[in-house]
């Protein structure tokens, strides 16, 4: 009969082997799962995640009123209801919001409820957000400065990412 004899440092270099397995899987899982921005944009994982999901402002403009006006766009996938609306009984399915640092380090969140501002999208007679969603202030809004805006979307799937950054809210100086 035959008997085999495993030595103490030889358990060690298996568990060694398998940690190490286990290491490199995970490292080479990293860059497909979701956003990794610091290997050079969001990965393919992004889009499987995410839906590719993102925006950038088309316009940002201080009017000779001092008023406001912002258009968010949608660069792809879908868009959403962000008011509940009788009309086409729907009920809400995503969250926006623009914030707006003033010059006096004040900062204003605007959303479809808030007082005085016009919050459109283009569809569903402005309750749907297709590919536009536009923000008017009231004259004067700007009176004390406006600084830099900041746009927030999502639902309860996920975030809508600003162009391609795999940053959902960044802060954009208004010239």
């Amino acid at each position: 009969m035959k008997s085999t004899i495993y030595h103490t440092a030889d358990r060690f270099d298996v568990a060694n082997i398998r940690i190490t397995i286990v290491l490199l899987c995970v490292a080479a899982m990293i860059p497909m799962s979701g956003c990794t921005e610091s290997l050079g944009g969001c990965g393919a994982g992004y889009d499987e995640m995410y839906g590719g999901y993102d925006y950038n402002f088309s316009i940002i403009q201080i009017a000779s009123d001092n008023s406001l006006n912002v258009t968010v766009h949608l660069l792809n996938g879908g868009g959403g209801w962000f008011e509940n609306s009788d009309e086409f009984e729907e009920e809400q399915t995503i969250w926006v919001s623009l914030d707006i640092k003033m010059s006096d380090g004040t900062e204003k969140e605007i959303n479809p409820q808030s007082q005085g501002w016009l919050v459109n999208g283009n569809a569903g007679n402005g309750s749907y957000w297709g590919t536009n969603l536009y923000f008017s202030s009231p004259a004067g809004f700007c009176d004390v400065g406006c600084e830099e805006i900041r746009f927030s979307a999502g639902d309860e799937f996920g975030f809508v990412y600003y162009d391609g950054t795999c940053d959902t809210s960044p802060w954009i100086d208004i010239a």
